[in-house]
């Protein structure tokens, strides 16, 4: 099942094996490969995302010429800084971005559209090069989301800082 903004969750279905996969499975790695690639994610705030290594960095076999990458980003807990993306660095990705908020909430922001919330099982998505802040909603709880990237090959840098 597919969500976009505050509709509904996502559904995870159980993993199937490479065998019911069939070429599938290969697809699944690329995916997981793209989320890697975005381990430069940059944050909003005094507080920045940590992500974790990648999950995923592989060619995307159903796109050529196309690599995909996923990985999980933590949000440390705002503390005193603002629950606002207004007046914050926010940054971009040459890629097409997926979001998917796995615990806590953030507040999220595309462009000039209006901010809006996003909790545990609700998602977004970006499109390239498209402007985009981020904070954690809650000044003592962590959150954290899982980011998948499909982009170019080629493609060196997955996150480019915006100026405040």
């Amino acid at each position: 099942m597919r969500t976009r903004g505050a509709a509904k969750p996502l559904t995870i279905q159980p993993r199937k094996t490479r065998k019911e996969h069939g070429r599938r499975g290969a697809d699944f790695r690329v995916f997981r490969g793209f989320l890697a690639a975005c381990g430069g994610l940059l944050i909003a705030g005094a507080a920045h995302a940590q992500p974790a290594p990648p999950l995923i960095n592989e060619p995307a076999v159903v796109a050529p010429g196309f690599n995909t990458t996923m990985l999980v980003v933590n949000l440390p807990p705002a503390g005193n800084g603002p629950l606002t993306t207004a007046g914050q660095a926010g940054h971009r990705h040459p890629a097409s971005t997926y979001a998917y908020v796995t615990k806590g909430a953030v507040i999220n922001r595309l462009g000039d559209e209006p901010e809006k919330r996003f909790e545990t099982g609700q998602a977004w998505s970006e499109t390239p090069l498209q402007p985009h802040y981020i904070v954690n909603a809650s000044r003592t709880e962590p959150a954290q989301i899982v980011v998948v990237q499909i982009f170019k090959t080629g493609t060196t840098r997955l996150t480019e800082p915006l100026p405040k």
